[in-house]
């Protein structure tokens, strides 16, 4: 495969609908020196909760232990490879396999074999065999803000220098300074490639392009403060736009550069423009924050919704992407109305978020057929990726790029000049 410049502003279209890519992916990503998510420490709270997620195409049990701590591990059994728990979440105090009834605890480790030693001297497992060494594949597990990831690398760096200053900095913000709960989820099947979900959300280029609530009202726009701010690795970012004094003056002038685009309207009108008015509750001024985490996590606030987005690759061609709506402990009625409210803004069907699906679609559909070209991401600049002050940029997506490179293992980019000609 064929990555045209060293700076990742051409991305082959192969990545996107591949088949050994995407099962390449599993192992090399999913499996690697990586931090996954895996859910919220508020989503089993007590002994024995347990909840089902997934790690690329690996189902995976994620549940309390009696002494608090939270274990993970494939829900699959060690001795046919039947899957373990068929439920999404539930309490359970052990977990026993329906097809030969072997049972684990809560660490993963096997505990109970039936007619381990026969029957009237007879069958049975042989004297070699040992509970120990047929436990559950298990991850190693770290938490920040609530926030559960778990890696199978011994060799992954710890959690706070794989997220890096800005992510932990905005976790801290979002979910350490008020106790987070949930209070909803959605789920959405979009016919796109999993890693066109990481460019989208790492493109504020398309936001104010692409959906037409958003900048009408104000959400994000090119005129507002804000900007991206990258890891050492250029694979976490934190995208964020920032209210300021001068908003709507400055939105104003951009009538010139949305001329006949039919994204920019200001006399738009909502028939309840309640969901429009309820105030910033962190006092920051933050509008919109999007903290995208490699490979499949993203902590969005956009106004006052707060959510979790979970990306579970389908294939080459399908992702699931699973929110977990917050609010937060002490909520008043009025404040967790208002959480439902904005609810509204995100997700499927959502005033800003509905477009986004519809778009991935038409990129798969569009990609299929151009194997061996490339896509051209040069907004905001070329060269090495970077922080930027301003919105109108790709090189966010540039930086997950170059970190998806590198895990992979492809040979190295740089071999053509930017005219698709060789360098």
């Amino acid at each position: 495969m064929t990555w045209p410049t060293a700076d990742f502003s051409r991305v082959p279209y192969d990545v996107f609908t591949d088949p050994q890519i995407y099962r390449l992916e599993m192992d090399k990503l999913f499996r690697g020196e990586v931090w996954n998510y895996l859910g919220m420490e508020c989503e089993i709270p007590a002994w024995g909760d347990y909840q089902t997620t997934w790690i690329g195409d690996t189902q995976i049990v994620v549940t309390r232990a009696k002494d608090g701590s939270v274990n993970a591990f494939e829900n699959s059994c060690a001795h046919r490879g039947a899957r373990i728990v068929d439920k999404l979440r539930g309490n359970a105090k052990r977990h026993t396999c329906p097809y030969h009834l072997w049972t684990y605890n809560l660490a993963g480790e096997l505990t109970g074999v039936p007619l381990e030693k026969g029957h009237n001297g007879k069958g049975g497992m042989p004297p070699c065999f040992e509970k120990k060494d047929h436990g559950l594949r298990t991850l190693r597990v770290a938490m920040r803000g609530g926030l559960i990831f778990g890696t199978y690398c011994d060799t992954t760096e710890p959690l706070e220098e794989y997220l890096g200053p800005h992510s932990v900095a905005q976790i801290d913000r979002l979910l350490v300074q008020r106790k987070p709960k949930v209070i909803g989820y959605l789920r959405q099947k979009i016919p796109g490639n999993w890693k066109l979900y990481n460019e989208n959300v790492r493109d504020p280029y398309h936001a104010s392009l692409l959906h037409l609530f958003q900048v009408s009202f104000g959400i994000q726009t090119p005129a507002m403060q804000g900007g991206i701010k990258l890891d050492k690795d250029g694979k976490n970012t934190w995208n964020h736009s920032i209210m300021g004094v001068n908003d709507n003056a400055n939105l104003g002038k951009l009538s010139d550069a949305y001329a006949d685009t039919g994204k920019l309207m200001p006399d738009l009108e909502m028939h309840d423009p309640s969901l429009l008015k309820i105030p910033l509750d962190l006092g920051d001024g933050y509008k919109t924050t999007l903290l995208s985490m490699f490979p499949t996590l993203i902590v969005a606030q956009v106004d006052n919704t707060y959510a979790v987005r979970h990306l579970r690759p389908k294939g080459p061609d399908a992702v699931e992407l699973h929110i977990t709506y917050l609010g937060f402990e002490g909520d008043t009625p009025e404040q967790l109305h208002n959480r439902l409210l904005a609810v509204n803004l995100i997700g499927p069907s959502g005033y800003i978020s509905m477009e986004d699906g519809e778009a991935l679609r038409l990129v798969q559909e569009g990609v299929k057929a151009r194997r061996g070209d490339h896509s051209v991401l040069e907004m905001g600049g070329v060269g090495k990726p970077h922080d930027t002050d301003y919105l109108s940029q790709e090189i966010s997506i540039r930086g997950f790029w170059q970190h998806y490179h590198r895990m992979m293992g492809f040979a190295p980019a740089g071999n053509m000049n930017r005219d698709g000609e060789s360098a």
